[in-house]
């Protein structure tokens, strides 16, 4: 079984998502990852880089299709959480992004640089 497939199941068992988002997760990545019978290796993932002036760091880098549930679970469940642009004052709007990802957009999405040298990337690769 594959980590991220595990990394669901333990989401499952620890409560973050429901066992229905699970299963719709899990759904689609048995959908995606099939072409012909072929299975694919390499999955796109979602990557979210914060570099605060202050020197903090913060480097997400999560397969697409948990991303999709993390960002429809949002805040309410603390599956997604970015403490860290609060603290910054940075408001993305997670809405739009999970648009584009559904769009399948890929590259860049977000790219923010503030005045006191803060800077936000959000990737889809």
């Amino acid at each position: 079984m594959s980590q991220e497939k595990l990394k669901i199941l333990e989401m499952i068992q620890d409560k973050i998502i429901t066992p229905t988002e699970g299963a719709e997760l899990l759904k689609n990545m048995d959908d995606k990852s099939s072409d012909s019978g072929v299975k694919k290796t390499a999955f796109k993932m979602f990557k979210i880089k914060i570099l605060s002036a202050d020197g903090d760091r913060v480097n997400v880098r999560i397969p697409l299709e948990f991303a999709r549930v993390a960002l429809k679970a949002g805040n309410k469940k603390g599956v997604l959480k970015m403490d860290k642009l609060n603290e910054m004052n940075v408001d993305v709007d997670f809405e739009m992004i999970l648009e584009m990802i559904d769009k399948g957009m890929d590259g860049k999405i977000v790219d923010i640089e503030s005045a006191d040298g803060d800077i936000v990337e959000i990737v889809i690769e």
